[in-house]
């Protein structure tokens, strides 16, 4: 089992989609920041045309491949949405990948969501704040 949580995602064009994550602790930035597929990036008016700054770079994946994905940065605010609560407003950059089919969080964008992995291969999670508290389970 992996870790999958329902975000909101709002872009810096004025959209806002709902849809779920995966929690990974392999995708690793520098900065908070979420894999999109195409099609999400297109939903938040990301693309066809990009925002300024924007560039195409490379990116190793864990099997030492190479892709290239473009990178939109601070081009999304992230939230965690649970039923009891919502978690975020982290602004993060967007990295678009034509071949994704499904949101990546990364390493960082995780730890300031306050995203704790108790039990990745069970699928439970909690806030920073629960710890001891509570436990949450993936979707």
């Amino acid at each position: 089992m992996a870790i999958r949580l329902r975000i909101k995602l709002s872009s810096i064009m004025g959209k806002t989609t709902v849809t779920k994550a995966l929690v990974t602790t392999g995708y690793e930035t520098q900065e908070p920041e979420v894999l999109i597929p195409r099609s999400i990036a297109e939903d938040l008016n990301l693309l066809p045309k990009l925002p300024s700054g924007s560039e195409v770079r490379n990116y190793v994946l864990a099997d030492g491949t190479v892709t290239r994905l473009i990178l939109i940065p601070n081009a999304v605010q992230v939230w965690v949405l649970e039923n009891d609560r919502e978690v975020g407003g982290i602004m993060a950059h967007a990295a678009v990948s034509e071949r994704a089919d499904e949101v990546l969080l990364s390493d960082k964008l995780v730890s300031k969501l306050g995203i704790v992995l108790l039990d990745i291969g069970e699928g439970i999670w909690c806030f920073r704040d629960e710890v001891g508290k509570m436990v949450r389970r993936s979707l």
